[in-house]
Formats: C-alpha cells, structure tokens, sequence
C-alpha cells in the first residue's frame, strides 16, 4: 500500500528527532507503534470478517444447488413411481 524506502524513513527519523527532540522521541515512537499495531488488528480482523462471509455466501449457493438437485430428484421419483403404478394397474385389468 505504502512504498517507502530507507532513505525516506531516514528522513522522516530525523525531522521527527528535530522537531520532537530527543527526550520524548522514545514515548512518541511507542505510541504510534501501538497505534499501528491496533490499525493492523483491525484491518486483519475485518478481512477475516469478509473472508467468513463470503465463504458463508458460498456454503449458502452450494446448499441452494444440492436442494434443488434434490427436489429435482424426488421430482423423477414421483414421475417413475406414477409411471410405474399406471403401468402396474394396465397390467392387473382385465381384458
């Protein structure tokens, strides 16, 4: 996402220890480490998150398709038990 190289962040290590100084330097380093440790969380949590729900939409399409190839068998079923049963009562009349 963001490309730096060691001379820039050299740079900016430097503006900060000048515009800072030295004594409380350490504290704000630590701080904005935490900071960006709490953005990282967040941002790996969420993509977790997302990752769950699609995989969940997916279980979802594939349950849908396995209950329709279900009701499209039962479908078949009630056909050839009917075809079956008519074929069954044209054999036991009589002539």
């Amino acid at each position: 996402m963001f490309e730096s190289s060691f001379l820039e962040m050299l740079m900016v290590g430097v503006v900060a220890l000048l515009v800072i100084g030295p004594e409380r330097l350490p504290t704000v380093a630590r701080t904005i480490g935490r900071w960006i440790g709490k953005v990282r969380r967040f941002v790996a949590k969420t993509r977790a998150d997302i990752d769950r729900e699609l995989n969940t939409e997916e279980l979802r399409n594939m349950l849908y398709k396995q209950e329709e190839e279900i009701r499209n068998m039962q479908a078949m079923m009630r056909e050839k038990t009917d075809s079956v049963r008519k074929e069954l009562e044209q054999h036991d009349k009589p002539d």
